[in-house]
């Protein structure tokens, strides 16, 4: 019995490597996909569904369904994914579900606006060639605030009851590359402890660079990776604020509700709403691509250009005002200032210095140094132990100075090349004269 076990083993073995030699020979070379294909050219959104199926549109059409890999169409999917099936209905109480059973706080943005804010970002991730950079929502907040839960609820939106969240290890960087370039969602959870490599990675996947690799038991062979995931993380004490990190973020601040309501509720409730979601979604996501062909984005400050021109153009596709979207783009930028100067002894040391002064300078930077590091000694601060690490701190944080202290800084240097700053006040810290956003899209 055994012997005939593995004759027929061997017999399958054998068809197998002719199977795949044929396809390597005879099939047409076509791309792989992650979740959704867009052509800017014709119009034609395609989105899989997680297992074998693809939906897709052509501009101004309806949507229909095909089977994943049919009309060049192939995309990269999770074993463990389960499908959805949209349900196309009129209203979106489905989707205002979703969006509400994240446990987000009022400050330093509004609830409205973080939802708007991550509702945008998550249409956008369905539009490739709009999005070479994109933005990395950060769940923050203390114990007990729901981030974890809204990692895996986005997560299940996308994949079903089988995603999960991911830990962070100091040493296995290489753990994060796989992750982020064979997944279709990656929620990084409770990165709170100090990792070198995780300021540089997250900046990397921002901006949309490949990973260059050796290729395992080789000596010299190098291997290129595309970062494939739509990546979240969150944290309670986020040691990944460095300003460059800071302005790719979507900082979304959650805080501790009065009362808690199980998992397994929450969760039964996301799969029996699942196809009403993605229904809305795709209604969404079919208006947007309309509108796209005709609307083009005005060059924006925001250091994110791909989002700002997606949400600019989303925006007034559906009949909102794009100096709405600018609004709260420069609301978002002033919480990324925030997030970045948490517990930055420049930043304090100069908010000191500005509150009592209501200007600084002219003066040299060794002079302001000097100032400045008397107070980070007093208030037990840490600071710059040189004035020239001071300088290039200086330079770092400026954006993060103008937003955060509401200043102006200027910059000059003498004949003598020595470096004079002067700082004055604009407005009071965090202040805005920005108002009316439109908190929904």
């Amino acid at each position: 019995m055994t012997r005939e076990i593995n004759q027929f083993q061997g017999v399958l073995q054998q068809l197998l490597d002719i199977l795949q030699s044929h396809t390597a020979i005879k099939a047409p070379v076509v791309e792989v996909h992650t979740l959704a294909h867009y052509n800017a050219e014709t119009g034609l959104l395609a989105l899989s569904d997680g297992g074998g199926g693809v939906w897709f549109r052509e501009r101004g059409g309806r949507w229909e369904f095909t089977h994943n890999g049919a009309n060049g169409l192939l995309f990269l999917t999770e074993p463990e994914a389960t499908a959805w099936v949209p349900e196309f209905t009129r209203s979106d109480e489905s989707l205002r579900w979703f969006l509400s059973r994240t446990m987000l706080a009022s400050e330093p943005l509004s609830r409205g606006e973080q939802e708007t804010l991550f509702y945008l970002n998550l249409l956008h991730q369905f539009f490739p060639p709009l999005r070479r950079t994109r933005m990395i929502p950060a769940f923050l907040g203390p114990q007990g605030s729901g981030k974890t839960t809204a990692l895996r609820l986005t997560g299940c939106l996308f994949l079903g009851p089988a995603f999960d969240v991911t830990g962070l290890q100091r040493d296995r960087e290489d753990a994060f590359v796989a992750a982020v370039t064979n997944r279709t969602v990656c929620g990084l959870d409770n990165a709170d402890s100090r990792i070198p490599w995780l300021e540089d990675a997250l900046a990397a996947f921002a901006t949309g660079l490949r990973y260059q690799l050796r290729r395992l038991y080789t000596t010299n062979e190098e291997v290129s990776y595309i970062p494939r995931a739509i990546l979240m993380i969150s944290s309670r004490d986020p040691q990944f604020n460095r300003p460059d990190v800071a302005e790719r973020l979507l900082p979304l601040y959650f805080e501790r509700p009065e009362r808690y309501q199980a998992e397994g509720e929450i969760f039964c409730e996301l799969e029996s709403r699942r196809g009403s979601i993605w229904g809305a979604l795709m209604s969404d996501l079919a208006d947007i691509a309309d509108g796209l062909e005709k609307i083009a984005a005005p060059p924006l400050r925001f250091r994110m250009a791909d989002f700002a021109a997606f949400g600019w153009r989303a925006y007034a596709g559906r009949g909102g005002q794009g100096k709405d979207w600018e609004r709260l783009l420069a609301h978002l930028e002033r919480a990324q200032a925030g997030f970045a100067s948490e517990g930055d002894g420049i930043i304090e040391t100069l908010r000191a210095v500005l509150l009592k002064k209501g200007s600084v300078g002219p003066i040299k930077v060794a002079d302001l140094y000097k100032d400045c590091s008397a107070i980070a000694e007093d208030q037990g601060l840490s600071f710059p132990r040189t004035a020239n690490g001071f300088g290039r701190k200086l330079t770092t944080l400026r954006r993060v100075i103008e937003l955060e202290l509401g200043a102006s800084v200027r910059e000059e240097r003498d004949r003598d090349k020595f470096r004079w700053i002067t700082m004055t006040r604009r407005f009071a810290d965090g202040a805005d004269a920005a108002e009316g956003i439109s908190e929904k899209v």
